[in-house]
């Protein structure tokens, strides 16, 4: 695969986890290495909030700001669910100042024993949350979230892409 649709690739599967990069890239792994090490997952993007802004004379000089966040208690890093026993989460959220005509999301909860990505959105919100869960087994956890807004009529950039990942953490189960 050249570097070109490789980077292309990375881009828009920025959330899916690393079986799907190994799988795209071709790569192969043992079993034991798996279970070593958390897999490696694409890099979210480096952006984790961003900026809309309009100088048209119907809309004035506005700004929406939206934000890319991870939910819970200390930072939102994946734990045990309060909700679901038995299950490790991870929960985002994505929240803008003003509505957007769009936001499309996915989350990951990656860890050295699985991964589980959902997709989440709204559509004339400022806001869209997602969650993504896996049966609790004991190992190392990170999460993953990464969204595409869809500004207003009027308003620049008219897309943005907005991700952030958290630290891995070790859960005993």
């Amino acid at each position: 695969m050249g570097q070109q649709s490789w980077s292309a690739a990375k881009r828009t599967l920025a959330v899916v986890g690393a079986a799907a990069v190994v799988g795209v890239a071709g790569g192969a792994a043992t079993a034991e290495a798996e279970a070593a090490a958390p897999p490696p997952a694409p890099a979210a993007p480096a952006k984790y909030q961003v900026d809309f802004s309009s100088n048209s004379k119907t809309l004035g000089a506005r700004v929406i700001h939206c934000e890319i966040r991870f939910i819970g208690a200390h930072g939102g890093i994946p734990h045990k669910s309060g909700h679901v026993h038995g299950t490790i989460n991870v929960r985002t959220g994505v929240t803008c100042s003003q509505p957007l005509r769009m936001i499309r999301g996915k989350v990951g909860l990656f860890s050295n024993r699985g991964s589980k990505i959902k997709a989440f959105g709204s559509t004339g919100k400022r806001t869209a949350k997602g969650n993504a869960a896996l049966v609790c087994r004991t190992g190392r956890y990170h999460g993953e979230a990464v969204a595409t807004l869809y500004a207003p009529p009027g308003y620049t950039p008219r897309v943005a892409t907005v991700g952030k990942r958290t630290p891995t953490v070790s859960i005993h189960c």
